[in-house]
């Protein structure tokens, strides 16, 4: 909060925590039963919507929180599917930032706060579709994201910390997490070398 730009898309991603969820509509649209045309639909939304890398998978059950860390109330959420939104943080702005410039903490909470916006109008149109669908964003996750994005054949998990690791945008990006009944086809995990890698590498080992 010492740099007045993060600060303010703090506030901004703040707003969206009241819209995660809503009322789903009686009805189910017509034409919205084939997980494989759902499934591209849904993408080709999502990247209209502005993200950088769109993936889907089932939901894991042990992605799942048990309770909520805002309010400590158990959290039910028996979603099948999950939908992994990913904003990179700016690779153009990283390479001219200093260090000394409070630039990055500005980067994640533009990343933290697209995503937001993302999620949550995804989930608003999927309910308005007639499924229940609830985002999960920097204010309110009720799901472990790694587990999501590596299911979702988003990256692979890597040593600097309890992340994933994609291909093209490394460790440098935010993720938002739409759960959904949709029916949608999945993706599937990816190998990319990289466990092989970090076997051999180690440098931050």
């Amino acid at each position: 909060f010492k740099y007045p730009i993060s600060h303010a898309q703090n506030r901004m991603a703040q707003s969206f925590a009241k819209l995660v969820d809503g009322e789903v509509a009686g009805h189910l649209a017509p034409d919205t039963n084939d997980p494989v045309v759902m499934a591209k639909h849904i993408k080709a939304l999502t990247y209209f919507l502005r993200a950088d890398i769109v993936g889907i998978c089932k939901l894991p059950p042990y992605a799942v929180f048990s309770h909520s860390s805002a309010t400590g109330e158990p959290i039910d959420l028996r979603h099948k599917y999950a939908i992994a939104i990913v904003v990179d943080q700016d690779w153009k702005t990283s390479s001219a930032s200093y260090g000394n410039d409070w630039i990055s903490t500005s980067m994640g909470y533009l990343a933290y706060s697209n995503s937001a916006f993302i999620s949550v109008m995804l989930a608003d149109y999927i309910r308005r579709l007639g499924y229940p669908a609830r985002a999960h964003h920097v204010t309110d996750y009720q799901v472990a994201v790694s587990p999501i994005l590596l299911w979702a054949g988003l990256g692979e998990m890597c040593r600097a910390g309890d992340v994933v690791l994609n291909p093209f945008l490394g460790t440098r990006f935010k993720a938002a997490i739409v759960t959904t009944d949709l029916p949608l086809a999945i993706d599937e995990p990816i190998d990319f070398g990289l466990q092989d890698f970090c076997s051999k590498c180690e440098k931050c080992a």
